[in-house]
């Protein structure tokens, strides 16, 4: 079997269709994307490959104190354990890919990998923004009411936004040999960054390019980076039929207070191993935070617009200080753009629960191959 095809395939497919089929497994809350197929398939070929040895110790570590909390979280019964054991399961599949990346894909295919899913990323979020403006129809599916704002396969300016925000980070840190076409895609993904609307990846944008320009010893081009920020940000279309091209919408800063309040609140309650992993849902319901009908579908009782308030709610201390050393142990790897990447998703991630999202899984254990494989050009000043 040709496990670099198989990866290949998998990768493309699941980035091309994103969340836009997803099919409920055992319960409501468990939504399947064929994405978690083919992460299955690659967890199975891995396991075959290396002989079960899949799992790092820091992702181990924080295996053992989130599933113990899960063990723990009798209280709302066993639908909502088996259900938190389904995502607990599905996180350490994604976070050993790694293992399988390392020992099944050359350094030169892994760039082209990575290449082409840049490529699939940019041009599905512009044939959305172009034919697909309007995905207020997916509403009835739980997703939110956006309307001419860039939202991709993954139907979300927010994550949409943050896997472009990859992109320009790739391709400042490690750009292709035709200048002209490292250059075109840039400008095709900073756009595309620009019609999300999204001030969460804005931020992550800013903060990464901050980054390089540190390391770079040149903040003429984070001025540069600044200045062409401004002048978009002044330039970008309103719509007057969408709240969310309004920057200055308040609607959804109330709600993600809100998030945050609940989250500290369950936290407060549970602060030694929170509620138990990925039954929060449950909690909300209980403290009478969500009172609709559809609460176990609804997007929003998931989780927490933070993703180490989420780690705090749902493991306590001691499953944060197990997944911040998990963290610590990705940063630690001497690479530019892993480093800016993670930068990125951490201030993203101040805002949505992006260190769980499962794209952004994917790509981090690209990137963090590729920062081990070191084959990164040097960088310029």
């Amino acid at each position: 079997m040709n496990t670099k095809a198989v990866i290949f395939g998998l990768l493309i497919t699941s980035f091309i269709i994103g969340n836009i089929y997803r099919f409920s497994f055992f319960s409501p809350q468990v939504r399947i994307s064929f994405l978690d197929i083919s992460v299955i398939i690659l967890t199975i070929v891995s396991l075959v490959r290396n002989k079960g040895r899949i799992i790092i110790k820091p992702v181990a570590v924080f295996a053992v104190v989130s599933l113990f909390s899960l063990l723990l979280s009798t209280r709302y019964g066993l639908p909502a354990q088996m259900i938190g054991s389904f995502y607990w399961l599905r996180w350490v599949m994604y976070t050993s890919l790694p293992i399988l990346f390392a020992n099944s894909v050359s350094s030169l295919s892994l760039r082209r990998l990575m290449i082409i899913l840049s490529l699939v990323i940019i041009s599905v979020s512009w044939l959305q923004y172009i034919y697909f403006p309007d995905i207020r129809p997916w509403f009835y599916l739980g997703w939110d009411l956006h309307y001419y704002r860039v939202a991709g396969s993954f139907l979300d300016p927010g994550f949409t936004g943050l896997m472009l925000v990859f992109i320009l980070i790739y391709l400042s840190i490690s750009p292709l040999r035709s200048l002209p076409v490292s250059s075109l895609l840039w400008g095709l993904a900073y756009l595309g960054l620009a019609l999300t609307y999204s001030r969460s990846s804005y931020l992550a944008f800013l903060v990464a390019m901050a980054y390089i320009a540190r390391i770079r010893h040149s903040w003429k081009f984070f001025s540069l980076v600044l200045l062409l920020f401004i002048i978009t940000i002044y330039f970008l279309p309103r719509s007057p039929d969408g709240e969310g091209v309004k920057l200055e919408r308040t609607r959804s800063i109330q709600a993600r207070l809100d998030s945050w309040r609940n989250g500290l609140i369950i936290w407060r309650d549970h602060p030694l191993l929170g509620v138990g992993f990925n039954v929060y849902r449950y909690a909300q319901k209980e403290y009478g935070f969500i009172t609709s009908a559809d609460w176990q579908q609804t997007h929003a009782g998931s989780g927490v617009d933070s993703s180490l308030l989420f780690v705090g709610a749902t493991t306590g201390i001691i499953g944060l200080a197990a997944y911040l050393y998990y963290l610590r142990y990705l940063y630690s790897v001497s690479s530019p753009l892993l480093r800016a990447s993670l930068l990125a998703v951490l201030s993203h991630s101040l805002f949505l629960n992006s260190f769980f999202y499962p794209f952004v899984l994917v790509w981090l254990s690209l990137i963090f191959v590729f920062s081990k494989v070191d084959i990164s050009p040097p960088l310029h000043s």
